[in-house]
């Protein structure tokens, strides 16, 4: 498998769509977070009736791929999102950043300042249909990460560039994705770091007393003791919600979220 950009982390925001070749197998974690893989982690069983419970707390299903915290279903957005200021920056940061992007598409699905599920699903199943022209199907011959950015099979890196460029950034999808996450996620374009440690907290991954500044600094070296949480453990899902969700905004099933978050 090849990876092009890199999904969200902690200290990322939820704009970047730089594109990069980098071998997904034994590169680390370039998913949601920055745990490492285990070295026998494979695609996890989607019947698992705790993996399912766990995927509705980012409305998307996904599963932790040799290393990489990937979208396993498509058209499958629930929300309705109002684009506040920040979402708003990032959908103008983006549409700058993509100079071949169907800009006459991105303004017709938000020009009343929303991106409704319908519309969102509908973005996702013309990338979809956009690979598949291509001779490339979803699960398969590619993945969506979870944040952000596309992951492929070895076999299509010759073609990875003109055709993700195509399916994923020029035709719309990437942006108005970063726009409608962000708007469900963080509506009030908040700092979500104080959210994300109140949020491992509450799921008990670190220490009760556990400093902001302390958590600061530990991830600015590196050296964040969360960078050991297992993804083959039930703990991995918190993590990556905690990391990507820390409002619960987009959670349907709140059975599991602490009562101290609720």
């Amino acid at each position: 498998m090849s990876r092009l950009s890199s999904p969200i982390r902690a200290a990322v925001g939820l704009a970047a769509v730089v594109v990069l070749m980098l071998p997904l197998s034994g590169c680390g974690n370039s998913g949601a977070g920055s745990a490492s893989p285990s070295a026998n982690n494979t695609s996890q069983s989607t019947t698992n009736p705790q993996q399912d419970s766990a995927s509705k707390s980012t409305n998307i299903a996904w599963e932790h791929i040799n290393g990489t915290d990937l979208q396993t279903a498509y058209m499958s957005y629930t929300e309705d999102a109002t684009l506040g200021d920040h979402a708003s920056q990032l959908l103008t940061e983006s549409v700058t950043s993509t100079p071949n992007i169907d800009k006459e598409y991105v303004d017709s699905v938000t020009a009343d300042g929303k991106i409704t599920a319908d519309e969102m699903n509908a973005a996702e199943q013309r990338a979809v249909d956009c690979f598949a022209g291509h001779g490339m199907i979803a699960n398969t011959n590619y993945w969506f990460g979870l944040d952000g950015g596309l992951v492929t099979d070895s076999q299509n890196t010759t073609a990875d560039g003109a055709i993700s460029d195509e399916c994923m950034y020029d035709n719309g999808y990437e942006a108005l994705r970063i726009a409608y996450l962000d708007a469900v996620r963080n509506p009030d374009g908040v700092d979500l770091g104080p959210y994300r440690l109140q949020c491992y907290k509450d799921y008990e991954l670190v220490d009760q007393d556990y400093s902001y500044e302390q958590y600061q600094r530990d991830q600015d070296s590196g050296k964040s003791r969360l960078n050991s949480v297992d993804p083959a453990t039930p703990a991995y899902r918190d993590y990556v919600e905690c990391l990507t969700d820390p409002l619960h905004a987009m959670t349907s099933d709140t059975t599991g979220i602490p009562s101290s978050a609720n």
